[in-house]
């Protein structure tokens, strides 16, 4: 389960997403439905205040599938930390997605959006290395005389299981499952080094994404 809790203020090519090749959706609003959630745990980063520290935290993305001129196409929202904190980038999302603010009683999981309608505000970006990518923006609610109109999950089943395939799984924990590779010859095997024990509370390595995972929530950090 993704259940957020209520958190107070502060006084104080995406390693966790999918790879979607050389797919660019234009610049504009898109009507479209959210096909696939992913949770990534224990993520090391850099801090916001100081890109010399390393943080660990629990990230979330959601993506969508839209049809442009005819041609489905996938596009995915940027990192959010796991986080109910009323500044926090993902309670905005969801707030802009659900028309309020979610709940945070622990009675409501945000993987629930998945197959959800929603209207994409998409821009496009160019990344440090020169790369120009699709952005989302902003997520809004569908209005009600387009409802018939949101694409159905299985238009893009295909381009899922592709970019499912072809991402690369971060080095922490993230609910998407890679395919099992090939056996490796016995004199190639490599030493894995022994993975710490999960901290209380914390989701099982390879869950699969269509599985939801309880929340656990982050410490207290200042938001994006």
């Amino acid at each position: 389960m993704a259940i957020l809790t209520q958190s107070s203020s502060s006084t104080g090519g995406p390693l966790t997403g999918w790879h979607l090749g050389d797919q660019l959706a234009p610049a504009g609003q898109h009507l479209a439905v959210c096909v696939a959630v992913k949770d990534s745990q224990g993520v090391e980063r850099p801090t916001y205040e100081n890109p010399a520290v390393l943080e660990t935290v629990d990230l979330t993305r959601f993506l969508f599938g839209t049809v442009v001129n005819g041609a489905p196409m996938l596009i995915q929202t940027s990192e959010m930390k796991i986080s109910g904190h009323e500044k926090s980038k993902l309670v905005a999302v969801l707030t802009g997605w659900l028309g309020r603010p979610p709940l945070m009683d622990g009675t409501w999981d945000y993987c629930s959006m998945q197959g959800q309608g929603a209207t994409l505000t998409v821009v496009q970006k160019t990344s440090q290395k020169g790369r120009v990518y699709a952005d989302v923006q902003s997520v809004a609610p569908v209005m009600e005389q387009l409802a018939g109109q949101v694409p159905p999950v299985e238009t893009f089943s295909g381009l899922l299981q592709a970019a499912s395939m072809e991402a690369t799984p971060p080095q922490a924990s993230t609910t998407f499952t890679a395919p099992a590779a090939p056996a490796p010859q016995p004199a190639t095997v490599p030493h894995l080094p022994d993975q710490a024990p999960p901290q209380a509370g914390a989701v099982p390595f390879h869950q699969p994404v269509t599985q939801t995972m309880a929340f656990v929530e982050p410490e207290k950090t200042p938001p994006f």
